[in-house]
């Protein structure tokens, strides 16, 4: 049995500050500085053998650029959402080519991880605020050395009693790079919870990785659909696209510098009000560009990293997103977390 843990907080410094979007706040307005604890997790695994489990334990917080950070600790918002168990699973490995999973799994889509410990930034993009996080479900997953692919019926978005199924299909055409495309597909009348607004969204992800000497390329692109449901009163079909890279440079064995530069839009119009129209979080027919640098120290158990964020916004509903309306407007961003990994 392996035994992994990290302890982290963070704290951001917000120049014009979300309008809505905070739970703790009367009116739902941001705070301008924000300081949290961004980890406390504890994850138990057994990684040998036919029978195998993994259990992640503890609080967690996540940061999104552009979006009102909350606490740790809010109802409804971080470590609410999945429990102090987000991740829970046993898998059974009967050869070095097949597993099946079955618990508390995270999703398949995506570039970037759920905490903030495990990505290139400390704070998630947009584009990462569309895809699922966790859900409940079964897999079963193949991998040689060239290709893998994966299965999975799960509740898709953390829905519950509804269905939607997962899966990937990946090519690693050399050592140093892979190629993947990952899909969800729900039940079209799934209806919103505690963790998502819109959770019938049929999403496609295109991955790639590339490592270049001390350089890590991660672009990828999200196409996203929700298809119209009268159930959900969702008058018409809508959809979005994002389109993401992420790059890391390893300077030595303590120092790096990662990257982030992501474009996310609605295809829906200013004067769409289907329930469904905004799935970037601006309001219908928003968009935004977002750059995002992290420099990073580890040494030992010891992280430090900083970081400046930079959003520009278009069409931004009055209410919503950083101000009170405007057609356009921007946040800067600047944060630090400190922590310990064991």
């Amino acid at each position: 049995m392996t035994v992994a843990g990290v302890i982290s907080g963070f704290t951001f410094t917000t120049n014009n500050p979300n309008a809505t979007g905070a739970l703790d706040t009367s009116a739902g307005a941001d705070l301008s500085s924000r300081t949290q604890l961004s980890n406390a997790l504890v994850t138990l695994a057994h990684t040998t053998g036919p029978l195998r489990f993994s259990l992640t334990a503890g609080a967690y917080n996540f940061p999104v650029v552009g979006l009102a950070i909350n606490p740790t600790f809010q109802q409804f918002a971080n470590t609410n959402l999945y429990s102090y168990l987000p991740n829970a699973y046993v898998q059974y490995v009967p050869n070095a080519n097949w597993t099946i999973s079955a618990g508390k799994l995270p999703t398949l889509l995506g570039q970037e991880n759920a905490f903030t410990f495990q990505n290139v930034n400390i704070q998630r993009g947009l584009v990462w605020n569309m895809e699922p996080v966790v859900s409940n479900g079964i897999r079963v997953a193949y991998a040689n050395a060239n290709f893998s692919a994966a299965l999975e019926y799960n509740d898709g978005f953390y829905s519950g009693s509804r269905r939607a199924v997962e899966g990937l299909l990946g090519w690693n055409p050399t050592s140093s790079s892979s190629l993947q495309f990952i899909f969800i597909l729900p039940d079209p009348n799934t209806p919103s919870n505690t963790t998502v607004l819109i959770a019938n969204k049929r999403e496609y992800d295109l991955m790639y990785t590339q490592q270049i000497g001390k350089l890590q390329l991660l672009p990828y692109a999200l196409w996203v659909q929700s298809p119209a449901s009268t159930a959900l009163g969702y008058v018409r079909s809508q959809s979005a696209f994002g389109a993401v890279m992420i790059a890391n440079y390893a300077f030595n064995g303590a120092f790096s510098l990662g990257g982030r530069v992501e474009a996310a839009g609605n295809s829906s119009s200013t004067s769409d009000f289907s329930f469904n129209s905004d799935l970037v979080g601006y309001g219908p027919g928003s968009s935004a560009t977002t750059f995002t640098l992290t420099p990073a120290y580890k040494a030992q158990h010891l992280v430090v990293r900083g970081e400046w964020s930079y959003v520009a916004a278009n069409n931004v509903l009055s209410g919503l997103g950083f101000g009170p309306g405007g057609l356009r407007t921007n946040q800067t961003r600047f944060g630090l977390e400190v922590g310990a990994q064991f």
